[in-house]
């Protein structure tokens, strides 16, 4: 312990990290779950009709985070945008007022940057070594500021060195201090050992040198909000799940991330019935320690199990959390299941990933770019710079 701190003290905030670990130090308690998350990034309703969050607390749904999604930083350092707009335009008023409606009825609000669209993380750390960038940062710091938001979601989907989240996570904790949420959304894939994913870098490495003594857990990270679909794991069974917390990643920092409905994402989406049993089998093999559950995303939630408004979705969710009275089973009833033996997440398109995995590329990146491609095979292969190796063959 003295020896990491006087390390970390020589590290500084633009430093390089020293060699990957492979093995975590057990910590105490996160921030406090259970939780109900969910992401909202499409500002509409499935009708057609008016959205509004405020559902989700005028309901028992016992939702206790939302994410705003996605924050994007582009080339032009003052024109960030929210999804396709700047986040002070006009279209977004009424989606702020709700946010500060919801904040005041005690849940938190959040941030969420990156995803699949590149750009923001090398942007902010195109600095020497990986540092900050102050020209991309700096708007990003006041925007945080202005909006009075929880806290952060970092969702890295594209290869950066391990440096430049080292050292955001570093400034964002300097500059917010320690009640500001700090989280992360990893494949699950990336979290589980032999890890491999979007990031390129260890996850392992970046969290074992990511502290802060006045941070619940002494993690800059509160948690991480690990993405169970799209081929990078199977929310159908707690197996993954298990795979995690048995690599050192204690429960209560690893949410269970899923599909609401089977037209988000690309691959994955599990039934509302499959995903209460893998929450329940969770709840019986880790407790209150569960990291609980986040969906992605809100608008549509439900809508493949035939539940006409997503925050009766999310209140489903929340019953099997929280555990609400006559609802479902008692707790102690749910046999535990540790089994940590992961399975290959299925594919919409066998046939299509079989032809790929016998040209050489990972199981893992063969489902991610056919659901980038909705399947077409081709394009799949110009993405991984294969398209050649196809020829003219049929498909």
């Amino acid at each position: 312990m003295r020896f990491t701190t006087v390390l970390l003290s020589l590290l500084g905030l633009a430093s390089s990290l020293p060699s990957e670990v492979t093995t975590l130090e057990k910590r105490a308690d996160a921030y406090n779950p259970p939780r109900n998350l969910a992401y909202i990034q499409t500002f509409r309703r499935v009708d057609g009709g008016k959205f509004s969050m405020l559902p989700l607390i005028q309901n028992p749904t016992q939702v206790t985070h939302l994410y705003i999604s996605a924050l994007h930083i582009n080339p032009d350092p003052k024109g960030m945008h929210l999804n396709d707009n700047h986040p002070n335009d006009t279209i977004w008023n009424n989606m702020w007022s709700e946010v500060k409606q919801v904040q005041s009825a005690g849940k938190k609000v959040m941030y969420m940057m990156g995803g699949a669209a590149p750009g923001s993380y090398p942007r902010l750390c195109s600095g020497p070594r990986n540092t900050i960038n102050e020209s991309y940062y700096m708007p990003l710091y006041w925007e945080l500021k202005y909006r009075k938001l929880d806290g952060i979601d970092l969702d890295i989907e594209e290869r950066v060195n391990v440096n430049c989240p080292y050292n955001l996570l570093q400034r964002l904790n300097k500059d917010f201090g320690s009640k500001f949420i700090i989280t992360m959304s990893p494949v699950a894939s990336e979290l589980q050992p032999q890890p491999y994913g979007l990031g390129g870098f260890s996850y392992k490495t970046l969290d074992y040198y990511a502290t802060n003594s006045q941070k619940p857990n002494g993690k800059i990270v509160n948690w991480f909000n690990c993405q169970f679909y799209n081929g990078w794991g199977d929310a159908g069974t707690p197996n993954g799940y298990n795979a995690i917390v048995k690599n050192g990643y204690p429960a209560d920092r690893v949410v269970l991330g899923t599909l609401t409905s089977s037209f988000n994402g690309g691959s994955g989406w599990k039934n509302l019935t499959t995903i209460q049993r893998t929450i329940r089998i969770l709840k019986a093999n880790y407790g209150s320690k569960f990291g609980s559950v986040n969906g992605w995303e809100y608008w549509d939630a439900g809508r493949s199990d035939n539940i006409n408004e997503p925050y009766k979705w999310v209140g489903q969710i929340g019953n099997t959390i929280f555990g609400t009275r006559n609802t479902f089973k008692r707790q102690e009833s749910v046999p535990q299941d540790f089994n940590s033996t992961i399975t290959p997440a299925k594919s919409p398109w066998p046939q299509l990933t079989d032809r790929l995995l016998k040209l050489g590329v990972v199981r893992l990146e063969t489902i991610q770019v056919l659901n980038q491609t909705n399947g077409d095979i081709r394009k799949a292969a110009d993405l991984l710079g294969l398209g050649n190796l196809l020829g003219n063959l049929p498909i």
